[in-house]
This record gives structure tokens, sequence and C-alpha cells, in this order.
């Protein structure tokens, strides 16, 4: 049926069919293209990955900042501290010695007669000495401490409003009592958050003012051989 042409023409066209079946079997995996979006996923998989260790990556601020911020935070603990103690040392300190640690070494204290004494020796010196008197002339157990306290922002200090009541301890009589009432100011080292100045203001003795050159003893000692005539409470008060 066929001339010898046309076998060899057949022929021909079935080894061409069978080569390009080879061809497209062949290809190796590693030779297919990745279609548009399989690369952008892969794309968005990236930028995904670098925003995220962006942002879990800690924020730091420059030293001076970190600095200031820390003495900020150690400047408040004290602070707190101080007021603490303050508050607590306030109603037993005719007998009991305060707690000195919220007290700067260089301390200076202003008596209401002008008289300076600094460095905190000097300063538990002269409680110790107060107490020496209080507890010589007055009743500790019948005398009592009131007090009120709050922080003064503007002026960076701690304000302490008192009243004292000594009640003598030979006579014994409340309407003998000494009444001494005053606001103690306490200022603080920015630095260290600790007291470094304390002065006291208002000082008054059985409603009578101490001024200079009076002291807080001379004008106690007064009062106690010559009290006045009029003895008021005033209770403690800013």
């Amino acid at each position: 049926m066929f001339n010898q042409a046309s076998k060899l023409y057949i022929v021909l066209l079935l080894q061409s069919a069978l080569n390009c079946a080879s061809f497209h079997v062949d290809v190796p995996p590693t030779c297919l293209v990745r279609s548009p979006r399989s690369k952008n996923t892969s794309m968005s998989q990236a930028t995904t990955e670098e925003m995220s260790k962006t942002t879990d990556a800690p924020s730091t601020l420059p030293p001076l900042f970190q600095e200031v911020g820390n003495q900020r935070r150690e400047f408040e603990m004290n602070l707190g501290k101080a007021m603490d103690v303050l508050r607590n040392d306030y109603p037993d300190m005719l007998v009991s010695s305060p707690d000195f640690s919220i007290y700067h070494d260089d301390i200076s204290v202003t008596d209401p007669s002008g008289v300076e004494i600094k460095g905190i020796s000097s300063y538990k010196s002269s409680f110790r000495f107060l107490q020496t008197v209080v507890r010589l002339f007055y009743n500790t157990d019948r005398s009592k401490v009131q007090m009120r306290s709050f922080y003064d922002f503007a002026r960076n200090s701690i304000r302490i409003s008192f009243n004292v009541e000594l009640v003598p301890r030979v006579i014994g009589d409340r309407r003998n009592s000494l009444y001494v009432d005053g606001i103690s100011v306490y200022k603080l080292d920015l630095k260290s958050g600790k007291i470094i100045e304390h002065s006291i203001e208002n000082f008054l003795i059985n409603n009578t003012p101490v001024t200079p050159p009076h002291g807080i003893f001379s004008t106690l000692r007064r009062e106690l051989l010559q009290p006045s005539e009029r003895l008021v409470p005033a209770g403690a008060c800013y």
C-alpha cells in the first residue's frame, strides 16, 4: 500500500513524536518556574518576619535619659520612705530615737532663734538632749504628740504640722500642761532624696511665738518656771 518514500516519512514522524514525549518527561522539577502568586507570598512572609524582628527589638534610651530616670525613681522611693518614717517617728519622738537613715550626713538644722547645727552627729545629739530634758521635767506617759504631714511639690519639701502636749512631772495636772506647736520643714536632696535641711516655722509655746534671741530650750525653761497665764492647746494645723 505504501511506497518506500511514504514508509520513511511515517518513521520520521514517529521518531519526532517520541523525542518530544521524552523531552517533556525528563524535565527536572527544579527547572519548573514558580507562579507570580507564590513569589509574592514568599516576599510577603519575608517582609513580615523583618517587621516582627524590628518590633520585638527593645527600645533603648540615651544614657543621659536613663541616668535621669534612675535618679528620679530613687528620689521617689526615698521620699516615700522619709514620709513613712516621719509619720511613725513623730508620735514617739519624746521617748524613742528616730530612724536617722532618712537624713543626709550633711544635714543642717535651724533653730527658731537662728542657731544652726550641721551634720548627722550633731542632729542625733540634739535629739538625745531634748529627750533628756523632757524626761527630766515632764511626764512622758501622759504627754502626747499629734501631727499632720504633706509633701510640698513646689518647694520640694515635706511639711509636718505638730502639736505637743507636755504634762509637768511635779504638778502632773493637764491644766498646767505646756503646749508646743509649729511646722517642721524638711527639704530633700534632689539627687539622693534624703533630708538635707530641717527648719521650724510658726513655732509657738503656749500660743507665744518663739523669736530670736530665744531658742527652744530657753523658752521651755522660762515657761516651766514662769508659766503663761493663757495655756492654749492650738492643735496641729497648717
